[in-house]
């Protein structure tokens, strides 16, 4: 029997790979592009057509981020994963949009509405385990950390599995010890199996965590931009319900567009970004712009309440207010940025460090054994090689040979 999390690679052939994943793309595309004119035909709302159209966008991503990875990384299952994904976001997407708009009144009614409802709740699920429990577990090379995790997604299937199956029992007339067991029983236990799904993905994020831990060189960064995107993500989400009250739920949409592409960027790169360089530079900016509103509407409203009986009405408090901001702009953010290094990214704080005292030393330092020594010295505190050595060609054309490091 072979194991679930070889999928990629029982695939037949790489041109069978390539040919599954656009024909999954084309279903998912096409199914999303019908609900989209679906929902923007049933109500004429030009921010409710948006909302839609963002859906749809985001929706479309996890089948093309997952066909991008199916191509170039066929044996990856986290591709197959998001292909998966893609066609499921694809038909419950469409069938919402058919059910509603085959039940607005004064619409003629579309055949299959019950078809489409049943094949939506019975998709669901499946996408529920796939990126609660499965993408988590999984990322970034589509295996399990160790063996030992296989049963976390053994159990996520066996959830999925049963909460599919009661599913379809809500729309039978199931009869029980003389006594028909009615549909909203078997609604709530389906939906009580899914909640048993939680734990599992808590229990993948931890995996996910430990093979950070144990992780190096690539596969530390791709976990890095895991992270990366789905901070973004959920800052925005947050925002949106809590901060900014965005009823459109276009900023929702705006924000799971980073999940997929995070996770695209750090299989398919071959050269990954700088992640802590764009880690360091986002946390600076944030902690940058916070301090300095909260320095501008401290200095307005207090030059204001201070200068309230001798200049009424005057802009001179938003004057000085922005002039100090501007002032302080730059030797803030060098500070933040000193702090966060130091913080966050001692080695390469400690390393700028030491290159800044070497450079130093070569003004003024002037025979070549020492600085030959202090060379040989700030390259094993920067780069810690396992061994270093040092070769010097003096005027004969004679190597010379410093001793190992």
């Amino acid at each position: 029997m072979h194991s679930p999390f070889r999928l990629a690679e029982n695939t037949a052939s790489a041109g069978t790979a390539h040919r599954l994943a656009w024909v999954v793309w084309g279903i998912c595309a096409s199914l999303i592009l019908s609900a989209t004119v679906i929902g923007c035909l049933e109500v004429r709302n030009l921010l409710r057509d948006v909302n839609i159209i963002c859906t749809g966008i985001a929706f479309v991503l996890f089948g093309t981020v997952g066909a991008l990875i199916a191509w170039h990384r066929p044996r990856n299952t986290i591709g197959w994963i998001f292909c998966t994904i893609g066609i499921g976001t694809g038909i419950t997407d469409f069938s919402a949009a058919y059910m509603a708009y085959g039940t607005v009144k004064g619409h003629l009614p579309l055949p299959g509405t019950d078809v489409f409802n049943w094949l939506g709740n019975t998709i669901w699920p499946l996408n529920w385990v796939l990126f609660l429990v499965f993408l988590p577990l999984l990322f970034p090379d589509g295996r399990p950390l160790t063996r030992r995790w296989r049963i976390v997604g053994w159990l996520a299937a066996v959830l999925a599995f049963l909460s599919i199956v009661v599913s379809w029992l809500s729309d039978l007339n199931v009869e029980m010890f003389e006594k028909v067991i009615p549909a909203s029983f078997w609604s709530s236990l389906s939906d009580n199996i899914n909640l048993l799904v939680l734990p599992l993905s808590i229990a993948a994020l931890v995996s996910l965590v430990l093979r950070f831990i144990r992780a190096k060189g690539r596969e530390r960064q791709q976990i890095k931009w895991l992270t990366y995107g789905t901070a973004i993500m959920a800052v925005l989400i947050f925002g949106g319900f809590f901060v900014w009250n965005d009823t459109t739920n276009i900023t929702f949409d705006l924000a799971i567009m980073f999940l997929p592409l995070s996770i695209g960027i750090s299989i398919l790169r071959n050269q990954l970004y700088d992640i802590d360089r764009l880690i360091s530079r986002t946390l600076i900016y944030l902690l940058l712009s916070a301090l300095l509103v909260l320095t501008y509407l401290a200095l307005v409203f207090g030059l204001q309440f201070v200068l309230q009986g001798i200049t009424r009405n005057s802009p001179v408090p938003i004057v000085v207010s922005t002039l100090v901001v501007a002032a302080l702009f730059q030797p803030l953010r060098k500070r933040i940025q000193a702090i966060i290094d130091r913080r966050f990214y001692r080695r390469k704080y400690n390393a700028e460090r030491v290159l800044t005292s070497f450079g130093a030393t070569l003004q003024n330092e002037l025979d070549l054994t020492q600085l030959s020594e202090q060379l040989l010295a700030v390259v094993q505190e920067t780069m810690q090689p396992a061994h270093i050595s040092l070769w010097l060609r003096e005027s004969d054309l004679k190597n010379k040979r410093h001793p190992n490091v």
